[in-house]
């Protein structure tokens, strides 16, 4: 099996239990997927180093597929994470204002459940911005395939895929 094919695999797996914490509604579980993310991290990293310049249409189809996955995810992170914001202004209702200029550890003794729909939030903010890097690098270890098809010549110039830590938010307000 190659590289790609455990990728899809994962993304599969994990696209799977994501559309299933969509459904129900879990932000428990929408969490613990969030957790899990981390191992694409790894393969993705995997499956660009066992790519050689004989890329082979079945494998960019495999890519394909696997950003197709992604996409999907991505659609079902960004529903988690309306819900989420959805329900974080229900609870607090007009109490939102006091609630975001409370310390931090007030706002969960005092909304214990608009807290974790904000904790819920800002995970999938991550999970999102994580998810769309990965597609970029996705995108461009496709690119670097067509490429390395087009000339014969090896994948060395691919641009390596970093593990990036999530420090920004993409505009969303809750």
């Amino acid at each position: 099996m190659s590289s790609i094919q455990q990728l899809q695999g994962t993304l599969n797996q994990l696209s799977g239990q994501l559309a299933a914490a969509e459904q129900s509604g879990s932000m428990e579980d929408a969490m613990l997927i969030a957790g899990q993310l981390g191992q694409l991290q790894t393969e993705l990293q995997n499956a660009q180093s066992g790519l050689g310049a004989e890329a082979s249409d079945s494998a960019r189809q495999e890519l394909v597929n696997c950003r197709i996955l992604l996409h999907g995810m991505m659609n079902a992170v960004e529903a988690i994470r309306a819900r989420a914001a959805e329900q974080y202004r229900q609870v607090l209702g007009e109490n939102k204002a006091a609630f975001e200029q409370m310390a931090d550890a007030a706002k969960q003794s005092v909304y214990p459940e608009a807290y974790q729909y904000r904790q819920v939030f800002q995970q999938m903010a991550e999970v999102s911005q994580q998810l769309r890097q990965w597609d970029g690098s996705m995108l461009d270890m496709g690119y670097q395939m067509e490429r390395g098809a087009q000339t014969g010549g090896s994948l060395n110039g691919a641009v390596p895929i970093e593990e990036t830590t999530m420090d920004t938010h993409d505009g969303w307000t809750i």
